[in-house]
């Protein structure tokens, strides 16, 4: 791909940190608003109504299922490995630290951060141990595809993703999206869960338990804990800042990280902080932290707002330590003084014990350190996913072609009028190293409401500099790059294409916010197109919607300028948006597609699949796949489908 020609991408960018300043100056004033301890109240339990409803789960809190597989005793505390199931068959590895003290303990559920060994790092241990030395029962759980959990253990043509947690994480969210779920939602449950684990051990005063976690276990600890009542403290450390920092300096997040909708509810992170207020909550983060602690600070002096209004300021409090992203001894010590202080412990603040005294051999729950190679028989994430698609394709209903329209633009969420856009009139250009005159193009900038500049290249082999009335026109969706697409089509010497190069794609790849051992690799689990795709989720979309609505614009252009007949073409991942505005513009009258993915659920099936996460349709295949779709297309237009891929073409 040539990226040469992204001279338009940065509009992506800035569209996303324009969308999300408003929507920031919007919740501000909000907040501002609020003068009294009722108006505090009711808009703490109306966050926290927005809050769940981003996070589908179960409603199971009976005690889970679970096994001790050793005990490692220590001066001053043991250490129980547990196995718990947290869904049926779905195993949790984790370690239980006991204070040697009798009576009732105060409870901390501890999640890991990204670390590849889990509950074994040593920040983590080291965290528990001093916890339990200081008399607090410690439940330190491994996060899927880590520790013990790993998901992809030799899955064939699974390189980029086998042992790699977030990337495992990334390739298990976007085959879940397909059904409406949500991975966060699940790393979530697998934490209340443990807590329903925690709370039925006799040690435990449920009065008392508290949740803490670092990096993506911040991160998951934010979550939780405005998810359940039941905890009584909190302390996230290396998460919390906004997510306007986070756009603002193109940072890329974990699927995990990425609430669906939570900025359409206009929500931000410190929303997760007053869902539960005034629960007492300690924000860590980190001086040389790429979460920004510039967000964590701003976060801080307004959620302490709501809790002044609250009668409770004190309970929210804010320590940034003097190092670099991760749970420093700093931030440990932080939470443990915050800790002892809410749960009315004496105890010392500062770490008296060396996790080094704990080897990881003497942790793991399973005799070859990994449960899917221990007892496969045991079910995976994967399991779960290709449940729900043969599920779903046995029992979902049969919509008829008016029921799988109305259907299609309710999940893009396509309104009823698609205005004609603004446009700019661009200098032409050509194809590199491609000097034929016939094979420049006519460039027009069409302008969506949000700023977003999405190039039409005419390719008429004449200069044009205002769009011309053609008795006929094919607007052409491309993989990549529409320009060095189009001139390598086959067809009749009177057909005049228009590469549309739609968000994301050609002139409009943007080149931020890639994670730099995949900088370039469009497909990447971990790309500049992923975290794109994410931004769209976070604000109640997707990549492939903002696409359709792209299609759906030119077509009103190109109308108004007096086309009389519209056609459309789709190549690779341009297939998607291309085939769903077919569906959706009585104004388009034929669509052709190359190299298209014949089914939704051919990604379900598989174990891994490349296909990018901005051509899924969040929740598609609760209700239809994309032959019901071609179906439906084809009963009131042209449809040519010239061969369909198992994965996408590659890269050029």
């Amino acid at each position: 791909m040539n990226n040469q020609r992204s001279i338009l991408g940065n509009y992506l960018h800035e569209s996303s940190v324009r969308r999300i300043r408003q929507l920031n100056r919007e919740r501000n004033a909000r907040i501002e608003a609020l003068k009294t301890r009722e108006d505090a109240e009711a808009y703490v339990k109306s966050v926290r109504q927005k809050i769940a409803a981003c996070f589908p789960m179960p409603s199971d809190h009976s005690v889970p299922k679970s096994e001790l597989t050793g005990v490692v005793r220590k001066e001053g505390f043991s250490i129980e490995k547990i196995i718990y199931y947290s869904r049926e068959n779905f195993p949790v590895t984790s370690n239980l630290y006991l204070p040697d003290t009798p009576g009732k303990h105060p409870g901390v559920i501890f999640l890991c951060g990204h670390s590849a060994n889990g509950k074994l790092s040593e920040a983590y241990r080291s965290g528990a141990a001093n916890l339990a030395q200081k008399g607090f029962v410690v439940l330190l759980i491994d996060p899927i595809s880590q520790g013990e959990r790993w998901q992809f253990i030799d899955v064939p043509n699974a390189s980029e993703a086998n042992g790699k947690c977030t990337r495992e994480h990334n390739m298990m969210g976007k085959q879940l999206r397909l059904f409406g779920e949500f991975f966060g939602a699940w790393r979530a449950y697998d934490a209340i869960r443990g807590l329903d684990y925690l709370l039925s051990r006799p040690e435990v005063d449920p009065a008392r338990v508290g949740i803490t976690g670092n990096s993506g276990g911040g991160t998951m600890t934010t979550f939780t804990q405005a998810l359940d009542e039941r905890f009584t403290m909190a302390a996230a450390s290396c998460y919390v800042t906004s997510w306007q920092r986070n756009f603002e300096n193109e940072l890329p997040a974990d699927v995990e990280q990425i609430p669906p909708g939570i900025l359409a509810a206009g929500c931000e992170m410190g929303d997760f902080i007053l869902a539960y207020a005034p629960r007492p909550v300690l924000l860590l983060g980190q001086k040389n932290d790429f979460f920004d602690p510039r967000g964590l600070l701003e976060t801080y002096n307004q959620v302490k707002k709501v809790y002044a209004l609250l009668g409770a300021e004190e309970n929210v409090q804010c320590f940034i330590g003097p190092t670099n992203h991760g749970y420093s001894i700093e931030n440990r010590e932080a939470m443990y003084g915050f800790f002892t202080k809410h749960a009315g412990v004496d105890a010392e603040v500062k770490e008296n014990f060396d996790a080094t005294q704990l080897s990881e051999p003497e942790l793991i729950c399973t005799a070859s350190g990994q449960l899917l190679k221990s007892r496969p028989e045991l079910a995976k994430v994967h399991d779960f996913i290709a449940a729900f698609a043969r599920d779903f394709a046995e029992k979902r209903p049969k919509l008829d072609a008016a029921g799988v329209r109305a259907k299609l633009k309710e999940l893009l969420n396509i309104p009823d009028k698609i205005e004609e856009p603004y446009v700019r009139m661009l200098r032409g250009t050509g194809v590199p190293g491609v000097p034929d005159q016939r094979r420049s193009f006519a460039r027009f900038a069409l302008e969506s409401p949000d700023g977003m500049l999405t190039p039409l290249k005419l390719n008429s082999g004449t200069t044009w500099f205002h769009f011309p009335a053609l008795e006929k026109l094919t607007i052409y969706i491309p993989h990549l790059d529409s320009a060095s697409e189009v001139i390598k089509i086959d067809r009749d010497a009177d057909d005049i294409y228009a590469g549309l190069d739609v968000s994301g794609l050609g002139e409009t790849l943007s080149l931020n916010a890639d994670q730099v051992a995949e900088m370039r690799k469009f497909n990447a689990l971990y790309s500049q197109d992923y975290h794109y795709d994410c931004v769209e989720l976070m604000f109640g979309s997707s990549m492939v919607a903002r696409r359709v609505m792209d299609i759906l614009r030119a077509v009103e252009f190109v109308k108004a300028r007096g086309v009389k007949r519209i056609e459309i073409a789709g190549r690779g991942q341009g297939a998607f948006p291309a085939l769903f505005a077919a569906l959706l513009c009585d104004d388009i009258a034929a669509v052709k597609l190359w190299d298209a993915l014949e089914s939704y659920r051919s990604i379900a099936d598989k174990r891994f699949s490349a296909w990018p996460q901005s051509c899924m349709v969040p929740g598609i295949l609760k209700y239809m796949d994309l032959a019901d779709i071609r179906e439906a297309v084809a009963s009131v237009k042209s449809l040519e489908v010239v061969n369909f891929v198992k994965e996408p073409i590659p890269e050029v």
